[in-house]
Order: structure tokens, then C-alpha cells, then sequence
């Protein structure tokens, strides 16, 4: 079947379920309640959502430093040890913060 409809990202559709928990209604639709969660709150749910549920994909992920979502399959990076920050989007993988975070691995 073709439909008009482009393909929605993975990162679209998650980025959708994050405004949506933070309490933005999508067009079309109609609820009588809303969730009104903390960005902090919303990733939280969604990250369980993906990691022990598998209803969102597991490599959506949302950057330590600005807060964007982004596709770890296709940007970012990841650097598990130290403390936080650890997850960087391509806007933030070049910035201060990662840059001080790759120094303090090369310590180790």
C-alpha cells in the first residue's frame, strides 16, 4: 500500500512522545487528561519505556548537555565512564563539556 504520508523517524515518533508527556496535545487529537511531566520526568518514561519494555527504541537517547533527543545510530557519542555528563549529541560532541570528558579518559 503507498501512502502520501512520509516515513516518521524513530527520532520523530520519540520526540513526539516526549513533548506529549511534557503536556503538548498532537494535532488531531483530544484527551481530557494530559501529563504534565518535567523534561527529566518524560525521559525517565521513556527510557524505561525502551530499555525494559522495548516500546521505544533503545537508541534514541537524549543529550547530558543541551537536552535534544538524537539517533545514537547516526550521531553523538557515548562516554560511560567518570561522571555525568555521558551522552552528547553532534551539536554538543565538539563542545567544552565532551572535550573535558575525553581529557579526564585519557587520564585513566
Amino acid at each position: 500500500m503507498n501512502s502520501s504520508k512520509p516515513e516518521r523517524t524513530n527520532l520523530e515518533m520519540t520526540e513526539d512522545l516526549f513533548a506529549f508527556l511534557q503536556g503538548e496535545i498532537p494535532a488531531g487529537c483530544h484527551y481530557i487528561d494530559v501529563p504534565q511531566l518535567t523534561a527529566a520526568q518524560a525521559w525517565t518514561v521513556i527510557h524505561h519505556l525502551g530499555n525494559l519494555y522495548w516500546q521505544v527504541t533503545d537508541f534514541i537517547h537524549r543529550c547530558d548537555v543541551c537536552g535534544d533527543l538524537y539517533d545514537s545510530d547516526r550521531e553523538g557519542e557515548y562516554l560511560d565512564f567518570g561522571s555525568p555528563p555521558f551522552g552528547f549529541c553532534e551539536a554538543c560532541c565538539y563542545g567544552p563539556e565532551a572535550e573535558a570528558k575525553r581529557a579526564l579518559g585519557h587520564e585513566e
